[in-house]
């Protein structure tokens, strides 16, 4: 292998090399929009966890109350 063979090879190695970095990059920033979507969308849920709690609450209170009432009767 002459001189300018190795020169082509490495070349064509680099060039391999810098577009399969392309490519990680790419699909890391598609990884973190992602996980950027995800974070948005647990905020939501935890928000609807915490409404959901916060009317059993209200219900078991009222249970509660009701379950008095009717040993009073």
């Amino acid at each position: 292998m002459d001189n300018e063979q190795f020169q082509r090879l490495v070349l064509e190695q680099l060039k391999a090399l810098t577009d399969g970095q392309k490519t990680l990059e790419q699909g890391q920033k598609a990884l973190e929009q992602g996980q950027a979507e995800i974070k948005n969308e647990l905020k939501y849920i935890w928000a609807d966890i915490k409404k959901i709690d916060s009317q059993l609450s209200n219900q078991e209170e009222e249970v509660v109350i009701l379950k008095r009432l009717k040993r009073l009767k």
